[in-house]
């Protein structure tokens, strides 16, 4: 990679592979992108309001509570009273939502760890930088809108 557009090209093929991946695992999961994103979204940020949820997703409150029964209702999601506000719930996975993550999402997350274990402190540091620049540049999109 010579170029910097050429580094901008390689992450726009890793959004376009992680965007069918995403859609084949939630094919087989039975569920939705929408449903998967929410998920990604529980399991990296751990236990969630429906309101937090989202924002993150960018939808509005309506849909995140549609959103919210169809994944209760597959048992992939439990609510909670929020023990710091009896007004608001909090959300998180299921045991079976983690199953079901296995089938699919936890052999690519472990194949990546492995990647990046046999990587140097240095090569690490270098794409963690990267990764972490790609996304602020798209909150700093996502919030603009």
């Amino acid at each position: 990679m010579s170029d910097p557009q050429d580094l901008t090209l390689a992450w726009q093929r890793h959004a376009a592979l992680l965007f069918s991946f995403t859609s084949f695992a939630g094919r087989r999961m039975k569920i939705g992108l929408a449903e998967v994103a929410a998920l990604e979204q529980i399991q990296v940020a751990g236990e969630l309001s429906p309101g937090a949820l989202g924002i993150m997703l960018s939808m509005p409150s309506a849909s995140v509570t549609a959103l919210l029964d169809r994944l209760e209702g597959k048992k992939l999601i439990v609510r909670r009273p929020n023990p710091r506000d009896r007004r608001s719930m909090l959300v998180s996975l299921t045991p079976i939502a983690m199953e079901k993550a296995g089938l699919d999402l936890l052999p690519v997350s472990e194949a990546m760890t492995s990647m990046a274990a046999a990587m140097t402190q240095e090569e690490r540091a270098i794409v963690d930088c990267y990764l972490a620049a790609v996304n602020q540049c798209m909150a700093r999109q996502q919030a603009s809108a």
